[in-house]
């Protein structure tokens, strides 16, 4: 199994100038109807993006199993796991503006807890925490149940969960890669430390809705509250819609692994910053450390993407997200200076399939823009 299909979980050169608008939009529209149509999807939608232009967006189908409401270009989607790349970029942001700093050990991000943490974590940096590789180990139904219904604030939540795992030995082995939103609710009760401020209120703050940012529109937590609705698959597997209650997401102290949602352009423009070498807000530093593999080349992962060679595009970063009831693909490809996105407002094999092909599509035709 590759680390691709592994960032299913709760909740995947030579340089050449990027040409203007490389993916038409009717032929995008087309390609995302025809496949939502053959896979019988309620809802898909599609991001093709480049540095300097605007996000070419397509989206197909209704918000709903059963409605008769069109699904619109401007609704949200849930992202699940692909939330986890803008919380290394937060804690990124942090170390720009002097507030952390990379390599920093379990011990010095939470000091209070220094002295009852097992000593296995006593060299366990943040950056394993974001490249899966701590040995925290998995997170666990019983984990997601205790947390339904849990009135206690998520920073409390958060705070408790990392206590009870740190005073304990590793599950895992440190230093192997081991996929667990675990890592990512660590780093953010330490994000949230550091800050005395909720990892919903830094994230927006420092990163969704960062001074000057075009790509502040559309972002929240949970379930998106009007629009396409995610589908829960039943026990004979039948598809429902979710609905905007809790029962429609994840447990929200589960939020820095992945519990944001976001219209297509809004994500596009946000990760367009992760391949546009002139962005003020990633700087080339930032860049450098949250896209390289951790913690060296042999490594396929980095700080919340997995890392790809591709024999036409390059070197490339994907991840997928998913809380059981969306799926959302991104790919960040340098070479082209852009960005693709593919979502889907459930979970299944047919979904999977369907993406990945819309998604091999889409690489394809970017790879056409160099020849």
């Amino acid at each position: 199994m590759t680390r691709l299909f592994i960032a299913f979980c709760l909740f995947c050169t030579s340089a050449i100038a990027a040409t203007a608008q490389p993916v038409e939009p009717d032929w995008l529209q087309a390609k995302v109807d025809t496949t939502r149509q053959e896979s019988g999807l309620f809802a898909l939608g599609a991001a093709v993006a480049v540095v300097g232009e605007d996000p070419v967006i397509a989206v197909s189908g209704q918000t709903a199993k059963g409605s008769e409401t069109a699904a619109a270009s401007d609704d949200a989607w849930h992202i699940g796991s692909n939330a986890k790349a803008l919380t290394a970029l937060l804690y990124a942001r942090l170390v720009e503006d002097g507030l952390a700093e990379w390599g920093a050990t379990l011990p010095e991000l939470f000091p209070a807890m220094a002295d009852e943490m097992d000593p296995a974590w006593q060299e366990t940096r943040i950056e394993d925490l974001f490249a899966h590789r701590s040995g925290v180990g998995d997170i666990g139904a019983l984990w997601l149940m205790g947390r339904r219904g849990n009135d206690a604030p998520l920073t409390e939540q958060r705070r408790k969960t990392t206590r009870d795992r740190l005073t304990k030995a590793p599950k895992g082995e440190p230093g192997t890669f081991e996929y667990s939103n675990l890592n990512y609710i660590i780093a953010g009760a330490a994000i949230e430390r550091l800050l005395e401020l909720s990892w919903e209120k830094a994230i927006t703050g420092y990163v969704l809705e960062a001074n000057g940012a075009d790509w502040s529109e559309g972002w929240g937590f949970g379930p998106p509250q009007e629009g396409i609705q995610g589908h829960r698959r039943g026990l004979f597997g039948n598809n429902s819609a979710a609905g905007r209650g809790g029962g429609a997401d994840n447990p929200q102290a589960l939020g820095p692994a992945g519990t944001l949602h976001v219209p297509l352009e809004s994500h596009a423009r946000l990760l367009l910053e992760f391949v546009d070498e002139d962005s003020d807000f990633i700087t080339p530093a930032m860049r450098d450390h949250l896209l390289s593999p951790w913690p060296d080349e042999a490594a396929d992962y980095a700080l919340g993407w997995v890392v790809q060679d591709d024999d036409t595009l390059g070197r490339v970063y994907l991840h997928n997200g998913s809380n059981t009831m969306w799926l959302s693909r991104v790919v960040l490809i340098p070479s082209r200076d852009a960005v693709i996105i593919v979502n889907t407002s459930e979970f299944s094999d047919t979904a999977k399939d369907s993406t990945q092909a819309l998604l091999d599509a889409l690489k394809e035709q970017l790879a056409k823009t160099g020849e």
